[in-house]
């Protein structure tokens, strides 16, 4: 069964499994996932309050397993002939000696330009600092693209956009501060995908948890959230 469970200034889901145990227990999975076992008579009521009492020990092991487990899904050398998604594409890698850094495109190749191409962490710096930069660009544009909408609600612009490597989720609302973060990872998904993923923080600004006024919000700037999702989901 999964559950939510909405902080003050977060939401947190967890996988609730009853089991022939005493107490209600908590573990965070690698992946970065909740975890919670207790009793069959122990009411979701109780387990929600103990989650919510754990919030902080909970998003701060998120927060670790995302910056421990963040770069796995990503090539491990970036050498001639491997492939990268780019905004739900794939594009295969090539490398070429160049004076100067740099990354050139095609409708289907991505190329690596650098004077050093036989070095691993040369080519990932190019990379990653491209990789970065294109996805920020592009979540701070739909950011604008939305927000008036959100604008005419009550809500006000944030106060800061931050950008992480994160594995676990694919952004973070804290409404407390005014602060929305935004994984890197969404490079790797299509524009319909972030669009969901941007609309969907916004909300949290006006509902904290994911409950049906909380859809109401995304569905009313968004209808077709659901088939956004579901696109989302696949990555």
């Amino acid at each position: 069964m999964i559950r939510t469970v909405a902080t003050d200034n977060n939401v947190i889901s967890y996988e609730l499994t009853r089991k022939k145990v005493k107490n209600i227990n908590l573990r965070i999975r690698r992946d970065g996932t909740v975890a919670v076992s207790c009793g069959r008579y122990v009411s979701c009521g109780q387990v929600d309050s103990f989650v919510k009492s754990k919030s902080g020990f909970i998003l701060k092991a998120i927060e670790k397993t995302d910056e421990r487990n963040g770069n796995s899904a990503l090539p491990s050398e970036y050498k001639d002939g491997d492939s990268v998604s780019i905004y739900g594409q794939r594009y295969l890698i090539h490398i070429r000696l160049a004076p100067r850094r740099g990354i050139t495109m095609t409708d289907t190749e991505l190329v690596i330009l650098t004077p050093k191409p036989d070095l691993i962490a040369e080519r990932t710096r190019i990379y990653e600092s491209w990789r970065r930069m294109e996805l920020r660009a592009k979540v701070l544009d739909m950011c604008d693209q939305y927000y008036p909408y959100f604008a005419r609600m009550g809500v006000k612009r944030p106060s800061e956009i931050k950008f992480r490597t994160m594995r676990s989720r694919w952004g973070c609302c804290r409404p407390d501060s005014g602060i929305l973060t935004f994984s890197y990872n969404l490079f790797e998904t299509p524009d319909e995908a972030i669009e969901y993923v941007v609309v969907h923080e916004f909300a949290h600004f006006l509902e904290a948890n994911h409950s049906k006024r909380f859809y109401a919000v995304v569905a009313s700037i968004m209808p077709d959230w659901k088939q956004r999702r579901k696109l989302l989901n696949d990555y």
